[in-house]
């Protein structure tokens, strides 16, 4: 796979205009500084949508034997470049040498698709000389593909005329890849056609007939496109297929493009104003010829459909001309027509009207019609559109529901927005039958399904998993405590934990160590808030139990079982069943509770501390005060706390005091990924190492507040995604939530934060807040906090 930077997450956006014309100077401005609030919305979009696109296809589902999905890192070859041919090293060699590296490596390619290129208003105009090298993308492709040829050429020359296996086995080492290509419906004149049009290319449009006229100048470059496909062909024997795409839509498409702004406006109308049906408006005056045009809109799962046919299209005859096919539904409709037609039932608002975000386009315009000749992609690429409008902008709006609600719905919420949710619910539900199984993630398109145990679950889609019971029975043993130590150590070959009987345990290292034995207090504190979740199956728990080492709370009223006592830790054993194959490598849910431990402890608990098994808490007090706001300013919290990396560190062995991670096949992905976005934030993120800076081995969570349990469930998306080690996915959206604070508190108030570090004693990254207190991750030295056994 290639990607061009300016397309996806290593987007750079366009800098905003300055006084004296310098926005194109090297600054050292940081990114919110230079880039403005829309331009780095949508950067994070794309963002969130490459990593998705990895993480599918990259993912290895180990929980679930019958998936038969077996992509891991070595299935894709992602290739990284800026491929513009503004930068001076490519100002002569164009693109041909980066094509030719990876059409070298790999020989064996079948298919080239080339989606986009970038917008016109990015590209520079580089002159060009007559047989110089090409620069342009489309020509770079058609250039290598030439090359094939002219090496197959070369090679048959020197083979044996005579010797037919020797030349078959020349053409099938050097055979041509199927090419297909993206262009747009802009290359028709619509602004000019009507349906009684005497124009040379009447409605609906067809691709025999002549283009007159592009409606566009990125019409235009998508003819220039086709015609050097065409020529390609005439002079070199070149097949390509051309897709004419009518305006796509749908999950993960542009802010900006009409049904993604009208969908938006539809779903979160109401967010922004306190009102109730009165955030509608209804001044006729304010309606603008835009949501008149009409236009023939597709739904990206038939988009992806035509290119998939196109990749398998070969007219019967020998030397077949490149094909050029519509991709459309053969039917117009115009923003009003979807507004007050598709969606009345859910406001009873006909004739209302819905502010467009592209309202003061030239209002004086008429209004235009363009929409697709299906005859030709139907008769001979065998492409029909299957998803109707309706059911389109319904799961458009689901996607950007669930996008703004990952996990779950607020319950403060307007009446009318839910009347938006009821009336999104029931479309999808009529309009499609698709239920997906949790673990299909090619239906889940992405969306985030989490273990029920999980506080980032939704009741109405999440999977069991052996968590379940173990977090009901630790809610009620941690029931009154304040503060719960816990770890894990699921290993079945377990013969002990080594923290519970170190000789070198401080009287501070556990929760309840200090208080008066008077009463029992101590005692029943130390043993129902102390949790180490371990293997049924353990010679560990085994043991323990042969050797009589359990405790029963008599006065407790909840009519616990007896617990089993290993030193200070009291046994959770888990009992692996069903899917979870006893959590054959899936990390993110072996570790569930070491970043999402909301729903695992009693309601009382305020401070979750995890610890690896191998290690031992210097002084608890003192770090519980800290979490207090011992060192913060009024109204700012710790929503979290861990530590920098040790430098004495195996990841590679399980039971060593490092935080074990799945290797290194997703998390090269991962980390690559991650890396990309620093580039692109230079300087405005923490990390980028060879090694992750912040070590898990230990953690306190704030159980309080909405803000720390949306930074847990980011961080536990992020590693559920990629399925890879938590320490990177930590780093990583600790990192974002940074950089968006320091960025909304410069757009909100002009101050300009220094990024987050961890090279000083301390160290504060600021979390999102949805609340005038600010949240705080607090990154403190290893040595402070913990020492190993």
């Amino acid at each position: 796979m290639g990607m061009e930077s300016d397309n996806e997450s290593v987007f750079v956006p366009p800098l905003k205009d300055t006084a004296d014309g310098s926005a194109n100077k090297y600054t050292a401005k940081k990114a919110y500084e230079k880039y403005d609030k829309d331009a780095l919305s949508l950067f994070e979009l794309k963002r969130q949508r490459i990593f998705r696109v990895f993480q599918e296809l990259t993912a290895v589902n180990l929980d679930d034997d019958s998936n038969n999905n077996n992509n891991n890192a070595d299935s894709i070859k992602f290739y990284r470049a800026d491929m513009r041919p503004s930068i001076p090293e490519f100002f002569d060699m164009g693109e041909l040498p980066l094509l030719e590296g990876i059409f070298g490596s790999h020989p064996d390619i079948t298919h080239v698709v080339h989606l986009a290129d970038d917008d016109i208003k990015n590209q520079a105009i580089i002159p060009r000389n007559r047989d110089s090298v090409k620069a342009g993308r489309m020509e770079g492709i058609l250039e290598e593909l030439r090359l094939i040829l002219e090496r197959r050429a070369a090679a048959a020359a020197v083979t044996d005329e005579k010797d037919n296996e020797e030349e078959e086995n020349v053409v099938a080492a050097y055979r041509l890849p199927q090419f297909v290509y993206a262009s747009s419906y802009e290359v028709y004149d619509y602004l000019s056609t009507s349906e009684d049009s005497e124009q040379s290319n009447p409605l609906p449009f067809r691709e025999d007939k002549p283009i007159t006229t592009p409606s566009s100048l990125h019409g235009a470059s998508k003819l220039i496109d086709e015609i050097l496909a065409s020529a390609y062909h005439s002079t070199h024997g070149i097949f390509s297929v051309g897709l004419r795409f009518f305006p796509v839509y749908g999950p993960w498409g542009n802010p900006g493009t009409d049904v993604y702004d009208l969908a938006e406006d539809m779903c979160f109308r109401s967010s922004d104003d306190n009102s109730d049906e009165d955030s509608f408006i209804h001044d006729e005056n304010m309606r603008d010829n835009f949501d008149e045009d009409i236009k023939d809109y597709v739904y990206i799962d038939d988009a992806v459909d035509a290119i998939m046919n196109a990749m398998q299209y070969r007219p019967p005859a020998q030397d077949p001309s490149p094909g050029v096919f519509n991709v459309g539904t053969g039917k117009g409709f115009s923003l009003k027509q979807i507004r007050d037609e598709m969606m009345p039932n859910s406001f009873d608002n006909k004739g209302q009207t819905i502010r467009s975000t592209k309202q003061q386009y030239n209002s004086q315009r008429q209004a235009t019609t363009s929409y697709a000749s299906t005859e030709l992609s139907n008769s001979l690429l065998g492409f029909k559109a299957q998803v109707p409008l309706s059911v389109g902008i319904a799961k458009t709006m689901t996607w950007l529901r669930e996008r703004s609600a990952p996990f779950g719905k607020d319950s403060k919420v307007s009446t009318l927005q839910k009347r938006i949710d009821s009336f999104v619910d029931n479309s999808l539900a009529k309009a499609t039958r698709e239920e997906c199984s949790p673990f299909d993630r090619e239906c889940l398109r992405g969306a985030s399904i989490f273990p029920c145990a999980s506080e980032c679950s939704k009741a109405e889609s999440c999977t069991p998993s052996a968590w379940d019971d173990a977090a009901s029975l630790s809610r009620l043993i941690t029931s009154g405590c304040d503060a719960v130590m816990f770890t894990i150590l699921l290993d079945k070959d377990a013969e002990q934990i080594p923290s519970a009987n170190a000789s070198t345990a401080s009287s501070l290292s556990f929760v309840g160590a200090g208080l008066p034995e008077i009463g029992d207090v101590g005692e029943r504190t130390k043993a129902r808030c102390n949790i180490a979740f371990v293997s049924e199956e353990s010679p560990l728990v085994q043991r323990l139990r042969s050797e009589g080492e359990v405790y029963t709370d008599d006065n407790d009223s909840n009519e616990l079982p007896e617990m089993i006592r290993h030193g200070y830790w009291t046994l959770l054993p888990l009992k692996p069943s069903g899917w979870i194959s006893a959590f054959s490598g899936s990390f993110a849910l072996e570790h569930l509770p070491k970043i999402s431990p909301g729903q695992f402890f009693g309601s009382s608990v305020r401070y979750a501390i995890f610890v690896e098994p191998s290690l031992l808490v210097a002084d608890l007090p003192r770090i519980l005060k800290q979490m207090d706001g011992g060192s913060m300013e009024k109204d700012s919290v710790i929503a979290m706390m861990a530590m920098k990396r040790r430098q004495s560190c195996d990841a590679s062995d399980r039971r060593s005091t490092c935080p074990w991670t799945r290797p290194q096949d997703n998390d090269s992905i991962q980390r690559t990924m991650h890396n990309m976005v620093r580039v692109t934030l230079k300087g405005d993120l923490l990390g980028g190492g060879l090694t992750q800076v912040i070590d898990s081995s230990f953690l306190v969570h704030s159980l309080q507040g909405e803000d720390a349990k949306m930074l847990r469930c980011d961080v536990y998306s992020e590693a559920v995604q990629w399925g890879s080690s938590l320490d990177a996915s930590l780093e990583f959206i600790l990192s974002l939530h940074d950089f968006w604070r320091r960025a909304g508190k410069h757009w909100s108030s002009g101050e300009s934060l220094e990024p987050g570090s961890v090279n000083t004693e301390n160290s504060l990254l600021g979390v999102l807040s949805s609340s005038d207190t600010q949240s705080f991750a607090q990154i403190v030295p290893s040595e402070e906090v913990i020492h190993s056994v």
